[in-house]
């Protein structure tokens, strides 16, 4: 019931309430997205600016509640990682929906120095599942984290498409694994 009152997977309500381990914030999608013509991936970086919100929990949900809603009609999916100042992304969609979402993001002062890493045709979503999933970095996700080599803090200039998009792919798996 609470989960389904304040519309989180069941994973984050567990998680706001203990504060541990994976915190996914948006529930898998379960409707149809429309897209026409072929699909792209898109990874970028940016860094948190803080400020607007109370704390970086409250600006995660805002974001990822903000961007479900866009994304839907968009036909964007996709995978939000926060790690303490950083965000990796991976959008999914229609090359002009990516486009007009990068545009948002840019004029949206909750990041800054935002950088496209690269955008890549693919022939189905990784993330089909998710108008858009998040996952806030956690000691707990440590060795994950290390295992796509980005132990310690993340270096922004140093992160490669690949990476960024297969650690999505596992985080995205342990935020709609059951407790």
């Amino acid at each position: 019931e609470m989960e389904e009152a304040f519309g989180f997977s069941q994973c984050l309500c567990r998680e706001l309430l203990s504060a541990h381990h994976v915190e996914s914030a948006v529930p898998p999608h379960t409707g149809t997205l429309m897209t026409s013509g072929p699909l792209f991936q898109l990874v970028y970086t940016s860094i948190y600016r803080a400020g607007r919100v109370a704390n970086e929990l409250s600006a995660l949900r805002s974001i990822l509640s903000v961007s479900r809603r866009n994304n839907q009609a968009a036909g964007v999916t996709g995978f939000l990682i926060f790690d303490r100042d950083s965000f990796l992304q991976v959008l999914e969609g229609p090359r002009v929906a990516l486009d007009a979402t990068m545009a948002r993001i840019a004029e949206d002062d909750r990041h800054r120095d935002v950088s496209v890493i690269e955008v890549r045709p693919v022939a189905q979503r990784a993330f089909h599942a998710w108008t858009m999933g998040g996952c806030r970095r956690t000691p707990q996700q440590d060795a994950v984290f290390a295992a796509h080599g980005m132990a310690g803090a993340i270096d922004r200039t140093k992160v490669d498409f690949e990476t960024v998009v297969a650690l999505a792919r596992e985080l995205s798996v342990q935020a709609t694994a059951p407790a």
